[in-house]
């Protein structure tokens, strides 16, 4: 009979231990787990950021680019050559191809978020129309990098 008891609490001092390293087998996996998902996400920040940084690291070179084209331009107004104009066009192209996009406001209807309003005028448009473009504005791969300063209609 005592050894029955003896017996009896064995099983159930094994079972203990089992459930015990059957715990830590699972909190280690839950661990593990966790961390994977750590690393994968801390990757998928880091793959983002360095994107983002290629992305836009050429912006300063692009804000310096915009005087040479806000030159251009100027130049153009002025004097109509067909030679001038090619090469402006072959420069737009060129930047074009690194993400800057000329922003093409005139004919909308105004607002704070997509222009800088400069003047006013009246138009047939009626009131609250871009009417011109004053000073030319672009965007950087969707990003605004200088808006455009227009007239508005009233």
């Amino acid at each position: 009979m005592v050894e029955d008891v003896i017996e009896d609490s064995n099983d159930y001092g094994e079972s203990a231990e089992t459930q015990t390293v059957s715990d830590k087998t699972e909190d280690y996996k839950s661990k593990y787990l966790y961390l994977v998902a750590e690393v994968e996400n801390y990757k998928k920040a880091k793959d983002r950021e360095i994107s983002d940084y290629i992305r836009n690291s050429n912006e300063k070179f692009m804000l310096n680019m915009l005087k040479v084209l806000d030159d251009f331009e100027s130049v153009l107004k002025i004097k109509k050559d067909d030679d001038l104009n090619a090469l402006f066009r072959s420069l737009n192209s060129l930047l074009s191809s690194y993400g800057l996009e000329r922003m093409n406001v005139v004919g909308e209807e105004y607002s704070p978020d997509i222009a800088e309003a400069i003047l006013t005028g009246k138009s047939e448009d009626g009131p609250g129309k871009i009417i011109e473009e004053i000073q030319s504005g672009y965007k950087l791969n969707g990003k605004v990098l200088r808006y455009p300063k227009v007239k508005v209609s009233i």
